[in-house]
């Protein structure tokens, strides 16, 4: 059954918003990241999004109507392979990899993610390829490698940087990873669940990170200022609260390489925020490629959702 119009239209507005957050999150991760280490920022940041999930899910959990689901240790397995393998990777390794790299750098590899996630959804969920899929993703790249012009600029591949550029793409890899075996756990659970157990082991990953590879653990809470905290609660909330809850409601609806190409639209928004904040210069081939990588959300989105999905459900 293919989906109808007007909620195409709520899965595209949707997307666009997630995005937004998701890109406003980089000048908080800077802001943090100045201060707390990566393992520590990661576990207070899930924490926040922990808390303020957990009586959503408590709720959502009372109001259900569907027998309680018995105690499998499978479902344990489960979240403990989505939470270490989904989120330390673009969380602990994406820190440590721009450390030992470049912020340029990872905007290049991060192009990656959207193929990556396709990639994983044909092998992982049997999802096809199809022609307007295969049409959105290089609509997507031509139009980021457009808005990105400044990054390809200052970008490095040399011998002395192989080792951070490959965390990066390892980073990379988990955060396509995270997005592919949700989508196959959000036919057993719900959206809500498959975030709250994730960040749970993912936070117990980076605290225990923390505690043997840092200088300063993450319970020693003392010494950071106030907009560090300002920062890890704007994380935890938005960028990994609000945004994470809509980009599983997202995905529980439409297949993976529907919404992969959406992941392009982070380097536009990163631009209109910069535009907006410290009023950067935006050229003619950077309007192009933003219209290039709108274009290529909508195709999928709005067009391809007409058509009937194999795995998409229609709520």
């Amino acid at each position: 059954m293919s989906v109808q119009p007007g909620r195409m239209w709520v899965n595209f507005a949707a997307l666009i918003l997630v995005n937004l957050l998701w890109a406003a999150q980089y000048p908080a991760y800077k802001i943090a990241g100045d201060h707390m280490e990566a393992g520590t920022l990661n576990f207070w940041m899930l924490l926040v999004a922990i808390v303020l999930l957990l009586p959503l899910w408590l709720r959502e959990k009372r109001k259900s109507t569907r027998p309680a689901k018995p105690f499998r240790w499978k479902a344990v397995g489960e979240f403990l392979l989505l939470g270490v393998l989904g989120i330390v990777p673009p969380s602990v390794f994406l820190a440590w990899g721009i450390a030992h790299s470049s912020a340029s750098n990872a905007a290049i590899l991060s192009l990656t993610i959207p193929m990556l996630m396709t990639g994983l959804a044909i092998v992982m969920l049997g999802e096809k390829l199809t022609t307007i899929r295969g049409l959105s993703l290089l609509l997507g790249l031509a139009g980021t490698l457009l808005v990105s012009t400044s990054d390809l600029a200052h970008a490095s591949f040399s011998r002395d940087l192989l080792l951070g550029n490959a965390i990066i793409f390892l980073a990379g890899l988990g955060s396509a990873f995270y997005n592919t075996y949700s989508k196959d756990l959000l036919s057993r659970y719900s959206e809500l669940e498959v975030l709250v157990f994730s960040y749970v082991t993912g936070g117990a990953a980076c605290a225990v990170i923390s505690v043997l590879t840092e200088d300063k653990p993450f319970f020693r809470i003392t010494g950071y200022t106030l907009g560090t905290w300002l920062a890890v609660l704007f994380l935890g909330a938005l960028s990994w609260g609000l945004a994470m809850v809509l980009w599983m409601w997202v995905l529980n609806r439409l297949e993976v390489g529907q919404v992969s190409t959406s992941i392009y639209l982070l380097p536009l928004f990163g631009l209109v925020l910069s535009i907006i904040t410290v009023h950067e210069r935006i050229t003619l081939p950077q309007i192009a490629g933003g219209a290039l990588t709108v274009a290529g959300t909508a195709t999928l989105t709005l067009f391809e959702g007409r058509r009937p999905s194999q795995t998409a459900e229609t709520q």
